[in-house]
C-alpha cells in the first residue's frame, strides 16, 4: 500500500498543475479546438442603479444573440455570462470573483455604478483580467499606472464638467452652487467641478451634498439661492437630481439647473415631472438618435443599434445602452483580431483602438488614456415638452 502512495500523490499534483494551466484562454475542447469565448458582464439589473443597468444588460443580451446568430467570431460562439450586482459594491466584488476565478472569463465588463466599478477594479487588477467599465468616475481609469487592466466607455465626469462649464461660459454665468450625491459618482463629480472651476472662470459660491435616497433637498436649494448663485449644478443619478429639480420648482427658485450625464434617461423626467423642463445636461447621442445629423460619424452605429434595441425590447436604450453596446463590441473587436487571452486583449485595447467608432463616441485608447474620449464626444440636451431634446 505504501509503495503506491507516491504514484497517488503524483497523480494529484499532475491534476493540480493541469488545472492551474487552464488559465482564462478561450474555452477548448479535448481536441484542443476553440469551443467558445467567455465574457463576464456585471450590471445593476436591480437596485437604485437599475435605470442605468437594465439597458446595459439588455444591450449585452441583444449583441450576444446577434453575434452568435451571424456565426460568432470566425465560427466560434461568444458566451456572455451576465450577473446582477444589485447596485451593491459587495455583490459586485462577489460576482467579479466568481466570473474571474470560477468561470475563467477572458474579459470583465461593468459595472453600471462608479462604486461598483471601483470594487471590480481591485479584482481585475489583482487577477490581471482586462475590464471595461460602464461607469463615469475618472478614478476608474486614473491614475493610469494603477489601472493597467482597466478601461471604460462612458465619458468621464471630468469631460462632462468641462462641457457644462463651456456652456456656462457661453451663457455668461459665472457663479454656481453645486449639490452632489455623497456616493462615489457624486463625490468624483464634485471633485471635478471644484478642480476645473478656476480654469473656466467659474466661482462656486455654495457646495452642498445629499445621501442617495434623501427625499428632500429644500434646505440645500435654499442655501444655494441665498448665496446668490446664478445656476445650480446637481451631480448624481436618480432619484436625487429629480428631487432637487422638484424642490427648486416648488420653492419658486428661478435658477437654471444643470445635471450630469447620469440622468440621461426618461426616468429623470418621470420623477421630476414638470420641474424637469429646461434642465440641461451633457449627453451622448443615443438619447435622441433621430435628432443627430446624418453626416455625423456616429450616425450609422447609433441609428442601427437604436433600431435593433427598440425592436427587441420596445423601450429606449438611452446612453446607458450605448455603454453596454461599446463594452461588448470592444471586447469582440479584440477577439476578432486574434487577442484571445487576457493579456493580449488588454494589449490590443491599449494599442489598437484608434478612431474606433462606437455608440458613445470615437475612441482612442493609449497607454496614458484608458477612456479614449474628450468633451467633444458630448452634446447638450434639454427637457422640452416632457422629452429630452438636442440642444447643440
Amino acid at each position: 500500500m505504501f509503495k503506491k502512495l507516491p504514484m497517488i500523490f503524483l497523480s494529484i499534483i499532475t491534476a493540480i498543475i493541469l488545472a492551474a494551466c487552464n488559465d482564462a484562454d478561450a474555452e477548448k475542447a479535448d481536441g484542443g479546438e476553440l469551443t467558445e469565448y467567455k465574457i463576464g458582464a456585471i450590471y445593476s439589473k436591480t437596485g437604485p442603479n437599475s435605470p442605468l443597468g437594465e439597458p446595459e444588460w439588455n444591450a449585452t443580451k441583444l449583441l450576444e444573440e446577434k453575434i452568435n446568430k451571424e456565426g460568432g467570431i470566425d465560427g466560434i460562439p461568444v458566451k456572455i455570462i451576465l450577473a446582477d450586482d444589485e447596485s451593491s459594491q459587495e455583490k459586485a466584488t462577489q460576482e467579479a470573483n466568481r466570473l474571474v476565478n470560477d468561470e475563467n472569463v477572458l474579459v470583465l465588463l461593468g459595472s453600471s455604478g462608479s462604486g461598483e466599478s471601483l470594487a471590480m477594479k481591485g479584482i481585475a487588477t489583482q487577477q490581471q483580467v482586462p475590464m471595461i467599465s460602464a461607469a463615469a468616475s475618472t478614478h476608474i481609469v486614473e491614475p493610469v499606472d494603477q489601472a493597467k487592466w482597466v478601461f471604460k466607455t462612458p465619458q468621464s465626469d471630468r469631460q462632462a464638467v468641462e462641457r457644462i462649464y463651456m456652456h456656462l461660459n457661453e451663457q455668461g454665468i459665472g457663479k454656481i452652487g453645486i449639490i452632489s450625491d455623497s456616493n462615489a459618482f457624486g463625490s468624483s463629480g464634485a471633485e471635478q467641478l471644484e478642480g476645473l472651476a478656476e480654469k473656466y472662470g467659474i466661482k462656486i459660491v455654495a457646495k452642498e451634498n445629499y445621501n442617495t435616497q434623501d427625499p428632500d433637498m429644500s434646505a440645500q436649494v435654499t442655501k444655494i439661492n441665498s448665496a446668490k448663485a446664478e445656476a445650480i449644478v446637481v451631480w448624481g443619478t436618480n432619484p436625487g437630481p429629480a428631487v432637487v429639480a422638484k424642490n427648486t420648482h416648488d420653492l419658486g427658485v428661478k435658477l437654471p439647473i444643470l445635471g450630469s450625464h447620469g440622468i440621461a434617461n426618461q426616468n429623470f423626467i418621470s420623477l421630476a415631472g414638470e420641474a424637469a423642463e429646461g434642465v440641461v445636461i451633457p449627453t451622448g447621442k443615443l438619447l435622441f438618435p433621430n435628432q443627430i445629423p446624418k453626416d455625423d460619424v456616429q450616425y450609422d452605429v447609433v441609428s442601427k443599434f437604436y433600431d435593433e434595441y427598440t425592436a427587441k425590447y420596445d423601450s429606449e436604450p438611452t446612453n446607458f445602452g450605448s455603454y453596454g453596446y461599446d463594452n461588448v463590441m470592444l471586447a469582440v473587436e479584440a477577439l476578432k483580431n486574434g487577442a484571445i487571452d487576457r493579456e493580449s486583449i488588454r494589449d490590443y485595447l491599449e494599442n489598437n483602438i484608434q478612431e474606433w467608432t462606437g455608440a458613445t463616441g470615437v475612441f482612442n485608447y493609449t497607454s496614458e488614456d484608458h477612456n479614449g474620449l474628450g468633451p467633444e464626444s458630448f452634446v447638450l440636451a434639454t427637457v422640452k415638452d416632457g422629452k429630452w431634446t438636442y440642444l447643440e
